[in-house]
């Protein structure tokens, strides 16, 4: 099946899945070490490294040809990663406090990637 976008809005609908994906390993896969390192010496120096993401660069002007779920389903993503890296650069719990919050969020997070990941899949197979 043929794409139903440009090849300039397919690439954006790429380079989101990409950025999502990464996104969600790196707040994952290194959850235990930033924990760690924050917990340690209360530094948030590490953290744009961990929450970095493209999505935030881009312009409306970028997005106005994809589907207005795409779109919800990306904000809600992409703001509940916002949310987290929120806490850790206001939080002043401790250990366990953050542990919690962290594990909470981050089920709240991966329900997010997922429908945001379904409807990017099917935009860029032209399932709009």
């Amino acid at each position: 099946m043929k794409p139903a976008h440009s090849n300039e809005a397919q690439r954006i609908l790429i380079m989101l899945q990409l950025d999502a994906s990464r996104l969600m390993d790196r707040i994952v896969s290194r959850r235990e070490e930033y924990i760690h390192r924050f917990s340690l010496s209360r530094s948030r120096a590490h953290f744009p490294d961990i929450f970095e993401n493209k999505y935030q660069k881009l312009l409306p002007s970028d997005l106005k040809n994809l589907s207005e779920e795409l779109m919800v389903s990306a904000d809600l993503f992409y703001g509940l990663v916002d949310n987290l890296y929120w806490y850790f650069k206001q939080t002043e719990d401790m250990g366990t406090t953050i542990e919690d919050y962290t594990t909470l969020a981050l089920k709240e997070i991966q329900k997010a990637y997922s429908q945001f990941t379904l409807y990017l899949k099917a935009e860029i197979r032209g399932e709009k």
